[in-house]
Protein backbone atom coordinates (compact mmCIF):
# COMPACT_ATOMS: atom_id res chain seq x y z
CA UNK A 1 0.00 0.00 0.00
CA UNK A 2 1.53 3.33 -1.18
CA UNK A 3 0.23 6.88 -0.65
CA UNK A 4 -0.50 7.51 -4.06
CA UNK A 5 -3.35 4.69 -4.84
CA UNK A 6 -4.29 4.30 -1.26
CA UNK A 7 -5.18 8.14 0.17
CA UNK A 8 -5.07 10.26 -2.63
CA UNK A 9 -7.79 9.12 -4.54
CA UNK A 10 -9.92 9.94 -1.91
CA UNK A 11 -8.54 13.63 -2.14
CA UNK A 12 -11.52 15.24 -4.17
CA UNK A 13 -14.28 13.23 -1.94
CA UNK A 14 -12.86 14.78 1.38
CA UNK A 15 -12.63 18.24 -0.08
CA UNK A 16 -16.60 18.32 -0.77
CA UNK A 17 -16.87 16.91 2.76
CA UNK A 18 -14.82 19.56 4.21
CA UNK A 19 -16.03 22.34 2.12
CA UNK A 20 -19.43 21.65 3.04
CA UNK A 21 -18.97 21.88 6.15
CA UNK A 22 -16.18 25.15 6.79
CA UNK A 23 -18.21 26.67 3.83
CA UNK A 24 -14.43 28.21 3.08
CA UNK A 25 -12.72 27.34 0.48
CA UNK A 26 -9.12 28.01 1.73
CA UNK A 27 -10.07 26.23 5.39
CA UNK A 28 -11.33 23.43 3.52
CA UNK A 29 -7.90 22.99 1.70
CA UNK A 30 -6.32 23.18 4.95
CA UNK A 31 -8.70 20.49 6.25
CA UNK A 32 -7.98 18.23 3.68
CA UNK A 33 -4.40 18.40 3.74
CA UNK A 34 -4.28 17.58 7.44
CA UNK A 35 -6.85 14.82 6.96
CA UNK A 36 -3.40 13.86 4.57
CA UNK A 37 -0.51 13.91 7.37
CA UNK A 38 -2.80 12.78 9.68
CA UNK A 39 -3.49 9.51 7.74
CA UNK A 40 0.62 9.55 6.71
CA UNK A 41 1.38 9.08 10.08
CA UNK A 42 -0.73 6.55 10.69
CA UNK A 43 -0.02 4.42 7.67
CA UNK A 44 0.89 1.76 9.88
CA UNK A 45 -2.58 0.99 10.31
CA UNK A 46 -3.34 0.97 7.09
CA UNK A 47 -3.09 -2.89 6.48
CA UNK A 48 -5.96 -3.17 9.67
CA UNK A 49 -8.45 -0.57 7.98
CA UNK A 50 -11.45 -2.44 5.66
CA UNK A 51 -13.07 1.38 4.79
CA UNK A 52 -10.01 3.63 4.08
CA UNK A 53 -12.59 6.14 2.59
CA UNK A 54 -14.77 6.21 5.74
CA UNK A 55 -12.03 6.34 8.07
CA UNK A 56 -10.64 9.39 6.05
CA UNK A 57 -14.01 10.89 5.72
CA UNK A 58 -13.98 10.35 9.99
CA UNK A 59 -10.68 12.19 10.19
CA UNK A 60 -11.44 14.70 7.75
CA UNK A 61 -15.11 15.66 9.21
CA UNK A 62 -13.76 16.02 13.02
CA UNK A 63 -10.68 18.21 11.33
CA UNK A 64 -13.51 20.42 9.88
CA UNK A 65 -15.88 20.91 12.37
CA UNK A 66 -13.03 21.84 14.54
CA UNK A 67 -12.16 24.01 12.05
CA UNK A 68 -15.74 25.43 11.88
CA UNK A 69 -15.67 25.52 16.03
CA UNK A 70 -12.29 28.05 15.30
CA UNK A 71 -13.80 30.36 12.58
CA UNK A 72 -17.58 30.38 14.72
CA UNK A 73 -15.35 31.92 17.87
CA UNK A 74 -13.08 34.15 16.03
CA UNK A 75 -16.14 35.89 14.14
CA UNK A 76 -18.23 36.45 17.51
CA UNK A 77 -15.52 37.39 19.11
CA UNK A 78 -15.41 40.29 16.63
CA UNK A 79 -19.45 41.07 18.07
CA UNK A 80 -17.67 42.14 21.48
CA UNK A 81 -14.36 43.67 20.23
CA UNK A 82 -14.87 47.25 19.40
CA UNK A 83 -12.58 48.01 16.47
CA UNK A 84 -12.45 51.04 13.81
CA UNK A 85 -11.87 48.72 10.91
CA UNK A 86 -14.49 49.23 8.09
CA UNK A 87 -14.27 45.45 7.19
CA UNK A 88 -14.97 44.32 11.23
CA UNK A 89 -17.77 46.36 11.76
CA UNK A 90 -19.80 44.78 8.70
CA UNK A 91 -18.91 41.54 9.91
CA UNK A 92 -19.91 42.79 13.51
CA UNK A 93 -23.47 44.45 12.38
CA UNK A 94 -23.92 40.87 9.95
CA UNK A 95 -23.41 38.78 12.72
CA UNK A 96 -24.98 40.66 15.31
CA UNK A 97 -27.90 40.69 12.74
CA UNK A 98 -27.83 36.72 12.29
CA UNK A 99 -27.78 36.43 16.45
CA UNK A 100 -31.15 38.70 16.73
CA UNK A 101 -32.86 36.28 13.59
CA UNK A 102 -31.92 33.33 15.29
CA UNK A 103 -33.18 33.99 18.64
CA UNK A 104 -36.45 35.02 17.31
CA UNK A 105 -37.10 31.30 15.90
CA UNK A 106 -39.19 29.49 18.02
CA UNK A 107 -37.93 26.53 20.30
CA UNK A 108 -36.07 24.13 18.99
CA UNK A 109 -35.22 25.57 16.39
CA UNK A 110 -33.16 28.41 17.73
CA UNK A 111 -30.74 26.57 19.79
CA UNK A 112 -30.65 23.81 16.66
CA UNK A 113 -29.29 26.55 14.66
CA UNK A 114 -27.25 28.25 17.33
CA UNK A 115 -25.48 25.06 18.34
CA UNK A 116 -25.19 23.48 14.89
CA UNK A 117 -24.56 26.78 12.72
CA UNK A 118 -22.77 28.69 15.14
CA UNK A 119 -20.76 25.88 17.78
CA UNK A 120 -20.37 23.87 14.94
CA UNK A 121 -21.47 21.00 16.87
CA UNK A 122 -22.94 17.21 14.80
CA UNK A 123 -26.12 16.18 14.19
CA UNK A 124 -25.75 13.52 17.07
CA UNK A 125 -24.59 15.79 19.86
CA UNK A 126 -27.04 18.18 19.02
CA UNK A 127 -29.56 15.12 18.97
CA UNK A 128 -28.37 13.61 22.13
CA UNK A 129 -28.29 17.03 23.56
CA UNK A 130 -31.79 17.80 23.00
CA UNK A 131 -33.28 13.84 23.44
CA UNK A 132 -34.65 14.09 19.90
CA UNK A 133 -33.83 11.81 16.63
CA UNK A 134 -30.78 12.58 14.12
CA UNK A 135 -33.69 12.87 11.54
CA UNK A 136 -35.76 15.75 13.52
CA UNK A 137 -32.67 17.58 14.04
CA UNK A 138 -32.20 17.98 10.29
CA UNK A 139 -35.53 19.04 9.97
CA UNK A 140 -35.78 22.00 12.85
CA UNK A 141 -32.26 23.12 11.09
CA UNK A 142 -33.52 22.98 7.50
CA UNK A 143 -36.62 25.27 8.55
CA UNK A 144 -35.01 27.58 10.87
CA UNK A 145 -32.23 28.22 8.17
CA UNK A 146 -35.11 28.54 5.89
CA UNK A 147 -36.73 31.05 8.14
CA UNK A 148 -33.60 33.04 7.94
CA UNK A 149 -32.59 33.23 4.56
CA UNK A 150 -36.52 34.20 4.00
CA UNK A 151 -36.08 37.57 6.91
CA UNK A 152 -32.76 37.96 4.85
CA UNK A 153 -34.05 38.29 1.60
CA UNK A 154 -37.10 40.21 2.81
CA UNK A 155 -34.80 43.11 4.44
CA UNK A 156 -32.89 43.54 1.22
Amino acid sequence: MDFRTTILPHRDRLYRLALGITMHTGEAEDVVQETMIRAWERRAEWPMIKNMGGWLALICRNLALDSRKRQAHTAFSLIEAPTDDTGRIEARDTLAYIKRLSAALPPPQDEIFRLRDIEGLSYRDIAQQLAISEDQVRVYLHRARAKIREQIVNKT
